[in-house]
């Protein structure tokens, strides 16, 4: 009788790792983010301004549901690429999720030019290849010319 116990219990811790859903483990570059595809650059009154598409997709193809945020990295004069920034993403397990990021870079030198690039991660860790770099060389935008004053009499 006691054999018999002992084989009810080892079917039971047999069987018991079976249950659920079960996937063939991925390797790592294969459940990273597909790299951002989208960005562009705008020189704004207090920076330049980096904006990007959201990746939908794991590098296999399959749909991301876990992507973590964005790191934004920057050069100047081809120097190596620097983080500048960490972008979270927090509309995970919302119906309506946002499709572009931004961020607003105000660490610059006049005159300088930059070079830009993004890379997503999961919630994981997991990261995406660095997206395309873009360039530009930074100059306030000029301030308007005041108006004429209806009301002074010097022309």
């Amino acid at each position: 009788m006691a054999r018999r116990g002992v084989l009810v219990l080892l079917a039971l811790a047999l069987a018991l790792p079976a249950c659920g859903r079960k996937t063939m483990p991925k390797p790592p570059q294969l459940v990273a983010p597909k790299p951002v595809q989208e960005i562009s650059l705008a020189t704004q009154k207090n920076g330049i301004l980096i904006r990007w598409s959201r990746p939908t997709e794991y590098a296999d193809g399959s749909s991301m549901e876990d992507l973590g945020g964005f790191i934004v990295e920057r050069n100047r004069y081809n120097s190596k690429f620097e983080e500048i920034a960490r972008v979270p993403v927090t509309d995970q397990g919302r119906f309506q999720k946002a499709k572009r990021f931004d961020y607003l870079d105000s660490q610059l030198l006049e005159g300088a030019t930059y070079h830009y690039r993004v890379v997503a991660y999961t919630t994981d860790g997991y990261h995406s290849a660095p997206s395309d770099a873009g360039e530009i060389t930074w100059s306030p935008p000029s301030a308007p010319a005041p108006s004429p004053d209806p009301d002074d009499p010097t022309p």
